[in-house]
């Protein structure tokens, strides 16, 4: 009688997976890593002759190429951002809401107030208006829940 053929073992598994198929700490999922590709080649190849462009641009620059000019100048100096100037408003110091709103508008029909940073007070004062109803809400909420929490206690005791 001959012994039915058994199927070869496999070679123990050397990838270091747990239980339930991740791989354990410490061990990678690629162990030879990132292949190599033909970007990572060219990138290589841009690095090691970069220093060649930006000599030839700065050259270019130097001797009146307005559009080397113009690339190194971006690249050093950026462009400007705007910015608004400080503003002050004399308001009082219990002023509402609707008290500060006029007196942007006020500021701004006097001209001492650009109409877009008027725009902008205005909409940092509508936003302030919302938070505050929610903290306002927020606060109610609370106090009913506090005022209702004794009657249903005192109601689950009563029950037989």
């Amino acid at each position: 009688m001959t012994k039915p053929a058994t199927p070869p073992k496999s070679p123990p598994a050397t990838d270091a997976r747990g239980p339930q198929g991740r791989f354990t700490p410490g061990t990678s999922g690629n162990p030879q890593g990132r292949p190599k590709s033909e970007t990572t080649a060219l990138r290589q190849s841009l690095a090691d002759g970069s220093a060649d462009v930006v000599t030839a641009i700065l050259e270019a620059a130097k001797a009146g190429d307005m559009q080397a000019a113009k690339i190194v100048l971006d690249r050093l100096l950026p462009p400007l951002k705007a910015t608004a100037q400080f503003v002050h408003l004399a308001l009082p110091e219990t002023a509402s809401p609707l008290d500060i709103a006029r007196a942007i508008l006020a500021a701004t029909a006097s001209g001492t107030l650009a109409p877009d940073i008027a725009a902008q007070l205005i909409a940092a004062v509508g936003t302030f208006c919302r938070i505050e109803e929610i903290e306002e809400l927020r606060d109610r909420i609370a106090a009913l829940e506090k005022a209702t929490r004794p009657t249903i206690t005192a109601n689950k005791k009563t029950k037989p």
